[in-house]
């Protein structure tokens, strides 16, 4: 009775993807050191010399979008996390949720430095 208890599959341990889960930290960290320190205080590097200015050329307008962009990233990594320990059925979410934080620093550079925020 035990070795069947041993051998069944809610008993073995499962295995960290630590390669995922440190992937989709770096990129974490990465695009939101991207938008906090360079996309809403330089914004786009070259603004038109016309008066008004674009509402993107001004600073302010841009912390609205970069915390909307922080916290999707933050959400897509929570998720990633959480179905990096889900177990193997999920390991292919957690691949993904990489992948998506692998084109997050440019996706949200873009949105943060020329989108007009409110």
């Amino acid at each position: 009775m035990s070795d069947q208890l041993a051998a069944s599959p809610r008993t073995t341990s499962k295995r960290v993807p630590w390669g995922i889960l440190i992937a989709a930290t770096l990129f974490t960290s990465a695009t939101i050191a991207i938008i906090w320190l360079a996309a809403v205080p330089w914004g786009p590097l070259v603004c038109p010399a016309i008066y008004p200015a674009p509402k993107y050329c001004i600073p302010e307008y841009r912390t609205g979008v970069a915390a909307i962009a922080t916290i999707v990233v933050a959400l897509i990594y929570a998720a990633t996390v959480v179905a990096a320990f889900a177990g193997e059925r999920w390991r292919i979410a957690a691949k993904f949720g990489t992948g998506i934080l692998v084109a997050a620093p440019i996706v949200a550079y873009l949105c943060v430095a020329f989108i007009p925020g409110f």
